[in-house]
């Protein structure tokens, strides 16, 4: 079914979660993840690893849960204050993160957090980059059901999140290994990419926004 332009965008509410989320919206969150961020480290997880990592997220103050309603739950994103704090507040589960993936057998998962605790995924990156990023916001994920994107849910959604979050930041980076997402971010929003992330099998796009 064809969704009207005006109609979704009126009805739309932006929210950023300060409260444990209920199982529902927990549910469609981890739903929306799995479909449209399947490549991510976080979708690789079990619901229940999962949901232990977002319950984390929402209780830090270096980190933010976002999400975007009309009568159901259609977004989500998780900002953090540096990129640093990613790896910091993952690794309070690294231990059952890690049985996790491999009893499920995420190998190239596993490949790929080894690379970036050795640090040599960010090899094409120059050395002023990589500082920026290191101090910038960093949209780690973010997401809208496949029925609402292209009619602007998305961009509007980033904006507000830019608004709640930016503090002292100059700068908010993000990462993407696909395309339409890459025109979306460069394109609607004016990201610039400035560098490649090794992972396997297909390296990650890097880019960044003066905000």
């Amino acid at each position: 079914m064809k969704i009207k332009k005006f109609k979704s965008k009126s009805h739309l509410k932006y929210k950023l979660i300060k409260e444990k989320l209920d199982f529902k919206s927990l549910d469609k969150i981890i739903s929306i993840l799995k479909s449209e961020n399947g490549s991510s480290i976080l979708a690789n997880l079990s619901n229940k690893n999962i949901t232990k990592y977002l319950n984390i997220v929402i209780k830090q103050d270096n980190m933010s849960l976002f999400v975007v309603k009309n009568s159901d739950l259609i977004g989500y994103a998780i900002v953090t204050e540096k990129p640093e704090y990613l790896i910091s507040n993952f690794k309070k589960l690294k231990i059952p993160f890690l049985i996790d993936l491999i009893i499920r057998l995420k190998i190239l998962t596993l490949i790929n957090i080894f690379l970036s605790i050795i640090k040599i995924d960010t090899l094409f990156i120059n050395l002023r980059n990589k500082e920026i990023v290191k101090r910038s916001l960093n949209l780690n994920l973010l997401a809208v059901k496949k029925k609402y994107q292209g009619i602007g849910v998305g961009t509007k959604f980033l904006k507000f999140i830019i608004k709640k979050t930016k503090k002292n930041s100059k700068y908010i980076s993000c990462e993407t290994n696909d395309k339409k997402s890459k025109e979306f971010y460069e394109k609607k929003l004016n990201f610039q990419t400035i560098g490649w992330k090794i992972r396997v099998p297909i390296f990650i796009n890097i880019l960044l926004k003066r905000i």
